[in-house]
């Protein structure tokens, strides 16, 4: 995750590679891996990629992650939205770039909690144009854009039911 950050890149470098960010505890990435999962993408025993799932209510309520649940379910003004989750970070490390590496791992997390959620919400700064493009790119839906603490974030979500068996 610390590779995916984009520390020492320029903010035009940044966005155009994409970056994760925050900091995630020893804590709370204990917690991440008792929770709906931790999903990790294998290449010949080298970490090619990975997908962080986690419970909606499991941050502070200042962190974006629930800003953006928040934002979510404001904008389906009173529809029930089932059982959500929370989807990210997610990272594929460089070398495993357009190998099909996100792919796999989205309908590996998607199999799995397809049974029990129904409905993953993810959220992008305005900033990381490539991580924007990607989370277009699969079809995501753009259901709510929020502001935390002067930052512009784009919240998506999508059905891991759908998604589960979505032909590319």
């Amino acid at each position: 995750m610390d590779k995916a950050r984009g520390t020492g890149l320029s903010d035009e470098e940044r966005a155009r590679r994409g970056f994760v960010q925050g900091n995630l505890t020893n804590e709370l990435l204990d917690r991440f891996q008792d929770g709906p999962g931790i999903f990790v993408a294998d290449a010949a025993g080298e970490l090619a990629g990975f997908a962080i799932t986690s419970e909606p209510d499991w941050l502070p309520r200042t962190h974006p992650a629930a800003a953006a649940v928040s934002a979510v379910v404001s904008a389906a003004d009173g529809a029930d939205l089932g059982r959500l989750f929370l989807y990210g970070p997610v990272a594929v490390d460089e070398r495993f770039q357009g190998r099909g590496v996100l792919t796999r791992l989205l309908r590996a997390l998607c199999r799995a909690l397809r049974d029990d959620f129904d409905l993953a919400v993810a959220f992008v700064e305005t900033a990381n144009e490539r991580s924007l493009a990607v989370h277009r790119h699969y079809g995501m839906a753009e259901a709510a854009h929020f502001e935390v603490g002067g930052r512009t974030y784009v919240a998506f979500t999508f059905s891991p039911a759908a998604f589960a068996d979505k032909q590319s």
